[in-house]
């Protein structure tokens, strides 16, 4: 009978080759688990249960495992005389050649996963201005619902594209950014000192939500907000966010060969799909599960733009607006008024809320 892996005694050199290809089959099931840290991840997208203000080591690490890599992704400078409106089509030659996520996966187990009602991906350029983002989503059902004239409502209760930024670089959770846009054209932004913290309770606030990215964004929407009666296909937003907001950052704007952290979410009913998912080490602000952003010049200064780990995504026609569809730019969010209710949440997952 053959013996735990804890009880087996050393073989004699002859058995032992004998039997060498055997104890390359049973290794497996002599390792504890026997199984890596995605396959042990929640299936579903983890995100912002309540948890400690504390930048701690996560599960992973801290039995011993070694950290999953994190994304990375090369971003070209914007070339001298290169201009991006901000009109959420995406459309200008810049925008062609820009860096590319690649298609969002499932926060928890790091693969693309075409059950979650949300998708996305993301794109990114910059210069010595602003830092460039779109996201185009993918969502059959485009949902609002918040007045107008909100000031960071809480949009990770419906629909909503996020942007986490931790312009260090070292992935500590000190000092860093969160910024969502809905299809509304809404905007929440907030800075944190530390992981989730300040945290006002359940209801917020979250962060120092004082804090405004001062950006100017675009959506346009494929489909019709709020209204069930046709066939959505998703939306578009486009943003340019000052890189003197980030007043937290050592340097900014960044110069080629920097690396910020930052991850990109496309959310749905306090859930979603992640640039670099998270591997159950914490909800949607775990900064050292975000990607690394390398600066790249506009000649290419310490390397070419696109993917790695990812794996670049192929090219895609510009995102067209059908007839009806709105578009609408911000400079600055509106007056704060209360959030609105969140409504019916779908079952669709089955791991801890984004908050």
């Amino acid at each position: 009978m053959r013996r735990p892996c804890s009880q087996r005694r050393a073989l004699d050199p002859a058995r032992a080759r004998a039997l060498g290809l055997a104890a390359v089959v049973f290794a497996a099931s002599c390792s504890r688990g026997g199984g890596g840290e995605q396959e042990a991840a929640p299936a579903g997208a983890a995100g912002r249960a309540p948890a400690p203000a504390s930048s701690g080591v996560g599960a992973g690490q801290g039995q011993g495992r070694q950290p999953a890599a994190v994304k990375e992704l090369s971003v070209r400078k914007l070339a001298p005389g290169a201009a991006v409106a901000i009109d959420g089509r995406l459309d200008e030659p810049a925008w062609q050649t820009a860096a590319r996520t690649g298609p969002f996966v499932n926060v928890g187990t790091g693969r693309e996963d075409r059950s979650l009602p949300t998708q996305g991906e993301a794109r990114l350029l910059w210069d010595d201005a602003f830092l460039y983002v779109g996201f185009d989503v993918s969502d059959g059902t485009i949902t609002g619902g918040f007045p107008q004239d909100a000031r960071d409502p809480h949009l990770w209760e419906r629909d909503t594209v996020e942007v986490m930024i931790d312009p260090d670089g070292d992935g500590d959770n000190k000092d860093y950014y969160e910024i969502q846009i809905n299809p509304q054209n809404l905007v929440f932004d907030s800075q944190f000192d530390d992981y989730n913290a300040p945290r006002g309770g359940a209801n917020g606030p979250f962060g120092h939500e004082a804090w405004s990215a001062g950006l100017a964004s675009a959506v346009v929407l494929r489909g019709t907000i709020d209204d069930d009666s046709d066939e959505d296909r998703g939306y578009v937003v486009e943003a340019k966010i000052p890189w003197r907001s980030f007043a937290k950052a050592k340097a900014a704007p960044p110069s080629p060969g920097d690396a910020w952290r930052m991850n990109f979410y496309a959310m749905q009913n306090n859930g979603g799909a992640a640039w670099s998912p998270i591997l159950g080490e914490g909800n949607f602000h775990r900064a050292r599960r975000f990607g690394r952003v390398r600066f790249v010049g506009s000649g290419g200064e310490t390397g070419g733009a696109g993917a790695r780990d990812a794996g670049a995504a192929p090219a895609m026609a510009p995102s067209a607006a059908p007839p009806g569809a709105m578009s609408a730019e911000r400079a600055t969010p509106g007056a704060r008024v209360p959030s609105a209710s969140a409504g019916p949440r779908p079952d669709y997952r089955a791991d801890p809320p984004d908050r």
